[in-house]
């Protein structure tokens, strides 16, 4: 492989970021894209309202989330090969362990079991596979394209998975993900993914700005350590705002099929597509972009805001003008979701701990999505309707954009400042 590294024609980085996008693609489709499409599938299965259903994934989602900064933390001291290694055979046989589920508490087993070791599949390795492979502002350009994957399969897996589903049932189409995550994630974990540049006898990779400049290794850069993070005022603004952001952004996922469904619109997967391929479209280009971004604050406010008025017009208007605009807000703006969280972390807490304080972040990030799709499921199951927990994702989106902003002002007191450059940063 150090041969071959040597004689690429770009360097080894990208050749990971591709990587990255391909096993971003399977394992965010399992573990996010097809909950949409399994949730009312199993209610309908096991004769059970939405409610316990969707708060069965979400307990998945709740046990993924407190096992995040453990994760995390074991990435920075081990690298992230192994435990790709690991999840390639661990989130393949909890998925295989949930689709032969006939009851609740099987299914509530099951999905706990993915959410434990579905931090060993994404979106922690790869992202700290690439603060240590790019180097400058290349790396935001590098985390914003591998983020590429957690669209795609939502544009190209979800409608093929819902006709598969549609001549089977639910049960077959989580044994094909588990396989395909088996597959993919294994052999590219086995034979291309090295922890670090020195391990083919690389450099990281920069870009032409940065060139000339004196970088260091990730490890010998700076950074606040999971702790540090978590008694300073930026993390708190942060955390909240991602939960609200994120509380819109998966539930709306989860249960925006069945959202369709109660408004007479068959075409819910669909819908979920035609903004997924185009979020898909857009991040590569978008992606690069984001070397020429020196910080991340306008970024989040701009795309908090985007998915509010998407979902507004949604509301305001489910026939062909309401769907549109959603589709363009939802997938342009949501093109740059999966870019926020390392975005904002790498800028404000530095990257020398990003696997333990990514994990902490969140942490938090995961109770906003938990919170948010067992309420809207038990308001739609109370009212028959999805108005008000959908019209409460937008006012979150609202507020989450004035708590991202707000933490420029953070992350610029005297206090902070002394905090970063006692931890190494230069200035």
């Amino acid at each position: 492989m150090r041969a071959i590294a040597h004689r690429l024609p770009v360097h080894y980085a990208w050749f990971l970021v591709v990587v990255a996008v391909i096993n971003h693609t399977v394992s965010n489709m399992a573990t996010f894209w097809a909950v949409g499409l399994w949730i009312p599938a199993i209610a309908e299965d096991f004769g059970v309202d939405r409610t316990p259903v969707v708060t069965a994934f979400m307990a998945g989602q709740a046990v993924s989330a407190m096992a995040g900064p453990f994760v995390g933390r074991f990435i920075d001291r081990h690298g992230s090969r192994g435990p790709l290694l690991a999840g390639a055979f661990l989130l393949p046989a909890a998925l295989m362990v949930t689709s032969f589920a006939d009851g609740l508490p099987m299914l509530f087993l099951g999905w706990s079991l993915v959410g434990l070791v579905r931090g060993f599949s994404q979106p922690i390795p790869f992202n700290w596979l690439m603060t240590r492979w790019f180097d400058g502002r290349q790396r935001q350009s590098a985390i914003g394209v591998a983020t590429v994957g957690f669209s795609l399969g939502g544009a190209v897996l979800l409608p093929l998975l819902a006709s598969v589903q549609a001549r089977t049932d639910w049960s077959f189409t989580m044994q094909i993900t588990a396989a395909t995550i088996f597959v993919i994630q294994g052999v590219t974990a086995l034979l291309f993914v090295r922890d670090r540049p020195a391990d083919l006898g690389c450099e990281p990779s920069v870009g032409k700005s940065d060139r000339g400049r004196q970088l260091l290794a990730a490890e010998d850069d700076w950074g606040f350590t999971a702790v540090a993070a978590l008694r300073s005022a930026p993390f708190w603004l942060l955390g909240v705002g991602l939960t609200l952001f994120f509380m819109g952004q998966g539930s709306v996922t989860n249960l925006g099929i069945d959202f369709f469904h109660s408004r007479g619109v068959q075409a819910g997967a669909a819908v979920f597509a035609a903004s997924s391929m185009l979020r898909t479209i857009a991040r590569l280009p978008l992606g690069m972009t984001l070397s020429r971004y020196k910080s991340p604050y306008r970024l989040g406010v701009a795309v908090a805001i985007s998915q509010g008025i998407a979902l507004a017009a949604l509301l305001l208007n489910t026939d062909t003008v309401g769907i549109g605009i959603f589709v363009a807000l939802w997938g342009i703006g949501g093109a740059f979701a999966p870019m926020l969280e390392p975005l904002f972390i790498t800028h404000v807490f530095g990257v020398r701990h990003f696997g333990a304080v990514s994990g902490v972040v969140a942490l938090a990030a995961f109770a906003g999505q938990v919170a948010g799709s067992i309420g809207g499921a038990f308001l739609f199951d109370l009212t028959g309707s999805y108005s008000i927990p959908y019209w409460l994702y937008t006012l979150g989106f609202v507020i989450s954009a004035v708590l991202l902003l707000s933490v420029r002002w953070a992350e610029r007191t005297p206090a902070h400042r002394t905090r970063a450059l006692a931890m190494g940063r230069a200035h």
